[in-house]
């Protein structure tokens, strides 16, 4: 009874109309509440989601930054002593007075009169920017009388001042493109005198010459960079510093002098002490930017130097098939680049944010306070007016105002550039010095330093202490000469294993044919150069292991062709080539190329570190090896295995031939081609270097016109320049001279 008494009483209020109209009411109160609580709630959780990403991704960068200052990539080289008081001042990039003293010599040069294009060129720009403004603040009165106009309806006003405005654009059009125009040809004329003064001296006589190979500290890294690239830099940031100082000083000027006339002197002083305070608190976190700037141009630089190193270097590099060694050094060269790039990115998105804040944001917030100022305080009648007064004084003074923090803002962003330029101005004022000082310097003589001569042995690194002269070279050459040959037979059946699908010799269509053996065989073979010059024709030999074989001839008469043809550099034109695989064929010629990196790395090229540590070699092996053809141990004693040069520079012409002579060891291919890469060192040292090829059994094809090379030799293939040639086998009875160490 009692609960039908209670549902019938709830369909009764559920039927009742009023009670319905509520409910519904409440109904779409609360959905209406939801769905705009529900809106406010996801644009928050948008916003703090997108604030949360953005800060993880500055940390993450920044701790990721930290972790990976430690790493360096060892491919810049530091040509000069950091430590001298000479260096240290040319590597100033702060905004000082040194840095002032280089910009006005720049700046003579590049404006050399007041009667030069330049100046003329300048004087044009500062009346452009000086319209530029009178017409802002024309455009500033036009639009505040148009806003009381259109409140008090005033249509026929209105109108007037709509065609004013209409008319004012039109110079305004050409003023704000003519500022383009003149901000890029300027910079493009600074180039023009900057880069024909830089032309003329350092192409004066043989000044070029001596910047890059006799400059010693005064030598000129990554010349083609500076002369290029960073002048073009500093040209623009120069030509656009002038504009972005000139036109905010004036609106500065012409700005305060008209909100002073109009608001008195209490808005301008307040907007004028916030920006002085915000520009201390930014100079407190600046970033060395204009060091930052030097060193990205100095790794574009060195990127650029791979590059060409590359190519100079091409064919020595494709002798020791070290393709897969070079895109790693490329690699690391622009991952130097890319990592710094990216520092300089995070810190101007860091500075941009307190930017944007700072002279943006905030700066709007004291906008409004000195807006409120003269209504408030009623400055120049200002509490008598009217609301169309009123609003045409609020439109014209926001403007005048919003123009005048913007030069304000720029003023003290202006640091930011100055800083930046700091950069293009060190990296300019320093080729510019360097070549000042070649030249009053002139030819001085050179100062005599024997080969053998090395520094205190207490001041030296450790790797002397390691090395252990008491061991028996001879014992230790045939140790390694086993453990080579073990290596070479691993590597030949992993390389059967790989090719095991394919043919073993490689036929080009209409040519010749390769095949792969243990010796070295060429069967009807015509050497026929790129240019379809005919070299050799027809040529037959055959040079078995431990034969070794002179080449002599004059010069274009096809000796290095033959090695092209050798290390399948060119292709074979017609006949047959029998001939070991190509990493069992090592190409030493007369400079030996030097990689970028470590002393180790000069011995062990193509490969790398962990190529080496995977062979079982040492550093206590390639101190052995090393000590074979520099036998008072020169190059052990002054460096470190893990040093980094400019080796090219650091060593001697004697020693780059011993570095190339250790690698050959290091190798130990089955046949070497040595081009006149003897030259250098001494006659002991030279048979040193043939006998120790013979205990590890390389077979040597030398390319040399010296008689006294004929003893370490068994047979002489002479080229006569005709397309002929001749293969004789050496009479060492008839020679008067010692038995061949191949004998």
């Amino acid at each position: 009874m009692e609960a039908n008494f209670v549902s019938s009483a709830l369909a009764g209020v559920q039927n009742n109309r009023s009670v319905k109209r509520s409910l519904d009411r409440l109904k779409s109160l609360f959905s209406s509440g939801t769905h705009q609580l529900n809106g406010t709630l996801g644009k928050k959780v948008f916003v703090l989601l997108a604030l949360g990403g953005g800060a993880f991704s500055l940390v993450k960068f920044y701790k990721a930054k930290n972790e990976g200052s430690s790493k360096q990539s060892g491919l810049i080289i530091d040509l000069k002593d950091k430590n001298s008081k000479k260096d240290k001042k040319r590597n100033v990039t702060k905004v000082d007075a040194v840095f002032f003293r280089r910009l006005a010599k720049i700046i003579r040069i590049v404006i050399p009169s007041l009667k030069s294009k330049e100046f003329l060129s300048l004087l044009y720009l500062t009346a452009l920017l000086f319209a530029r403004t009178m017409l802002s603040v024309s455009i500033a009165e036009i639009a505040g009388k148009n806003a009381q106009n259109l409140v008090a309806r005033k249509w026929k006003e209105m109108r007037n001042g709509v065609l004013k405005f209409a008319l004012v654009s039109i110079p305004a059009s050409f003023v704000n493109s003519s500022l383009k125009y003149e901000t890029d040809m300027l910079a493009l004329r600074f180039r023009k005198r900057l880069s024909e003064y830089v032309h003329k001296e350092y192409l004066e006589g043989v000044n070029f010459y001596k910047a890059s190979h006799l400059g010693g500290a005064d030598r000129i890294d990554n010349a083609d960079q500076r002369v290029t690239s960073d002048i073009e830099q500093f040209c623009n940031s120069m030509s656009s510093l002038y504009t972005t100082l000139f036109k905010p000083f004036l609106d500065l000027v012409l700005f305060t002098r008209k909100l002073v006339v109009v608001m008195g002197w209490g808005s301008p002083l307040l907007m004028f002490g916030y920006f002085i305070v915000s520009g201390f608190l930014k100079k407190l976190i600046m970033p060395p930017f204009g060091r930052l700037t030097a060193k990205q141009s100095e790794l574009e630089g060195n990127y650029r130097t791979v590059h060409q190193r590359l190519i100079t270097n091409a064919e020595e590099i494709a002798f020791y098939d070290g393709s897969r060694k070079e895109r790693q050094i490329i690699n690391l060269s622009f991952g130097d680049i890319y990592n710094h790039t990216g520092y300089v990115s995070y810190l101007k998105c860091l500075v941009g944010i307190f930017d944007g804040f700072l002279v943006k944001y905030c700066a709007s917030i004291v906008g409004y306070g000195c807006m409120v100022l003269p209504i408030y305080t009623g400055i120049r009648g200002s509490s008598g007016k009217d609301s169309t007064e009123l609003t045409k004084d609020y439109i014209r003074n926001t403007q005048l105002m919003v123009a005048l923090s913007q030069a304000i803002g720029q003023l003290v962003l202006l640091g930011n550039k100055v800083t930046l330029m700091a950069g293009y101005t060190s990296r300019v004022s320093e080729l510019l010095e360097m070549i000042k000082s070649i030249k009053e310097r002139g030819t001085s003589q050179f100062t005599i330093v024997h080969e053998d001569d090395v520094p205190n042995p207490l001041t030296n690194s450790p790797v002397n202490d390691k090395y252990d002269s008491s061991v028996d070279m001879s014992s230790w050459l045939e140790e390694w000469r086993k453990r080579s040959d073990q290596t070479r037979i691993v590597k030949r059946q992993q390389s059967n294993r790989s090719s095991s699908s394919s043919s073993s010799n490689a036929v080009v269509h209409g040519g010749g044919t390769f095949v792969e053996g243990d010796f070295i065989k060429f069967e009807n073979v015509s050497i026929v150069s790129p240019e379809g010059k005919l070299l050799v024709e027809n040529l037959d030999f055959q040079v078995m292991p431990n034969q070794n074989v002179m080449i002599t001839g004059p010069n274009g008469s096809g000796k290095s062709s033959l090695f092209r043809i050798l290390g399948e550099l060119w292709p074979l034109h017609c006949g047959t080539v029998i001939k070991p695989r190509k990493e069992d064929i090592l190409f030493v010629p007369q400079k030996p190329y030097l990689v970028l990196g470590t002393l180790r790395d000069q011995i062990i090229y193509p490969h790398s570190h962990d190529d080496m540590k995977k062979l079982g070699v040492t550093d206590d092996d390639l101190q052995h090896l090393l000590a074979t053809v520099d036998p008072n141990l020169t190059i052990i004693r002054q460096w470190n295995w893990d040093d980094t040069k400019d080796w090219f520079t650091a060593l001697s012409g004697g020693q780059k031939q011993r570095i190339a002579m250790a690698r050959l060891f290091y190798h130990r291919p089955q046949y070497a081609i040595l081009d006149e890469c003897t030259s250098a060192v001494s006659d002991e040292v030279e048979g040193k270097i043939y006998e120790t090829c013979k205990k590890l059994g390389i077979t040597l094809f030398t390319v040399s016109h010296r008689p006294q090379l004929r003893a370490y030799h068994d047979y002489v293939l002479l080229f006569n320049g005709r397309g002929g040639w001749e293969w004789s086998k050496i009479d060492h009875e008839d020679d008067h001279l010692k038995k061949p160490l191949s004998h």
